[in-house]
């Protein structure tokens, strides 16, 4: 009885050990899951460079590449050390343990000069670390640590308080939230205090880096100090930067929110906000533009004055647009003396217009067949007493405004509009014929050359 009481721990310690070589031998699709969801924050490309397995702990080196084409260069690598449990049992079926991964920034002699004198000045060993928890029924959970960051060189400083962000994945949902340090600048008697922002993310996948939900970041101040020309000092208080996306069938429409709550400054502005929409893109081809794009070394993207990389990027962006496709911008502010707004968009006409080209918008060839296919318009609604307290109330008196803008002493107002080579402004039909003439016949291809 003793030794069978005395075997049973030697047993069982052999069958953990033995379980978690072979979950040690097959936990590389938890490390596959994190890549995937790495991958997807484009325009990084990530591959996996090696991964070995052991009785407990499996390593793994990852490439960070510059883009997914097969000349694509490695920026730098990541390492990952993935702790795992024995195999288990959900829903009947065997899978494999749950797993730690820890990825850290692979340091080794292939990183450029100025990458390395840039880390030197995160004030932890490790510039960032990303924990990440993968349990047995394939849910994630990440938390990402970014070191604070200091930086003193010829009068001019930087102190970046880090980040500390926590999300978790669980299936197509995306749930996140953290905090985004404080941030400082100074040179010279100029400053910038940020305070430290709250992030949050709710989303739900649709497809390959398409999402719908909403994120976003408040931070509650943002003060800046000029000393040199203007001697400038101004405050800003509830700063808001949101986004939100639905997807209706295989369209997606995203809207984007930037907002200041409070402006105090010598500038008539105690307000401000930006609003932009884009509608009814082609969820196939957001997915086309992604692929392309990261094809596209992301240095000559930013950088090279190369044509073609410029015509590439402009010719992925074809396929997103379709019936209905619009941009919507609309800009406020407010001050003592009230409140001004305006906005604009411009949109592609629906399938069902008459003058929707019968063989599509990629028969879109000359002016004219651009100016058909759209509709634009523009609407300007403010008090007087809060634009004259502004330079715009000298535009205002000038002979270019009042053609399109409508002044009462009260307020000023303007619509104007364009539909089927019309253009209406304030109630005042003008035809583009009359306008521009054979200048409507111009192949668009000439005019992108311009």
């Amino acid at each position: 009885m003793k030794k069978l009481l005395l075997a049973v721990p030697l047993v069982a310690g052999a069958s953990w050990a033995g379980a978690s070589w072979y979950s040690g031998t097959q936990t590389q699709s938890a490390y596959d899951q994190l890549l995937t969801q790495l991958n997807e924050l484009k325009p990084f490309t990530l591959v996996n460079e090696s991964y070995g397995g052991g009785l407990t702990r499996s390593h793994a080196v990852t490439q960070v590449l510059d883009s997914a084409s097969a000349d694509a260069k490695v920026l730098f690598r990541l390492q990952h050390e993935i702790d795992h449990s024995p195999v288990g049992v959900d829903g009947g079926a065997v899978r494999v343990g749950a797993a730690t991964i820890r990825t850290t920034l692979l340091r080794d002699g292939s990183l450029p000069e100025v990458l390395v004198e840039f880390l030197s000045g995160f004030t932890e060993a490790e510039p960032f670390v990303v924990d990440t928890q993968v349990g047995f029924d394939g849910h994630i959970d990440n938390h990402l640590q970014v070191s604070p960051y200091r930086f003193l060189e010829n009068g001019t400083s930087v102190d970046f308080g880090g980040v500390d962000y926590s999300v978790s994945v669980s299936g197509d949902a995306v749930s996140g939230s953290g905090i985004l340090g404080a941030f400082e600048w100074a040179r010279a008697g100029n400053a910038l205090h940020l305070s430290p922002g709250k992030i949050r993310t709710e989303l739900t996948r649709i497809s390959q880096s398409v999402y719908s939900g909403s994120h976003g970041v408040d931070f509650d101040t943002l003060s800046i100090r000029a000393e040199d020309d203007m001697n400038l000092q101004a405050t800003l208080g509830s700063i808001g930067f949101h986004g939100d996306t639905t997807v209706d069938g295989d369209l997606l429409s995203s809207q984007s929110r930037m907002s200041v709550g409070r402006i105090d400054s010598l500038l008539p502005i105690n307000a401000f906000s930006l609003e932009t929409a884009v509608t009814k893109l082609s969820i196939e081809g957001i997915e086309h533009y992604v692929d392309t794009i990261s094809q596209v070394s992301l240095t000559d993207a930013m950088f090279s004055d190369d044509e073609e990389i410029t015509r590439r990027i402009l010719d992925a962006y074809a396929p997103m647009i379709g019936p209905g496709t619009g941009v919507d911008v609309a800009l406020g502010f407010s001050n003592d003396g009230g409140d001004a707004s305006l906005a604009y968009g411009i949109s592609m006409i629906d399938e069902t217009a008459a003058a929707y080209p019968v063989n599509g918008l990629a028969s879109i060839v000359t002016l004219r067949d651009l100016l058909n296919a759209v509709t634009l318009e523009a609407h300007l609604d403010a008090d007087v007493a809060a634009i004259d307290q502004t330079p715009l109330g000298m535009f205002m008196m000038s002979p270019q405004a009042q053609q399109i803008i409508v002044a009462d002493g009260v307020s000023y107002k303007s619509d104007m509009t364009l539909s089927e080579l019309i253009v209406d402004i304030n109630g005042k039909p003008l035809a583009l014929e009359m306008m521009l003439g054979d200048k409507l016949d111009t192949p668009l291809a000439e005019m992108a050359d311009l």
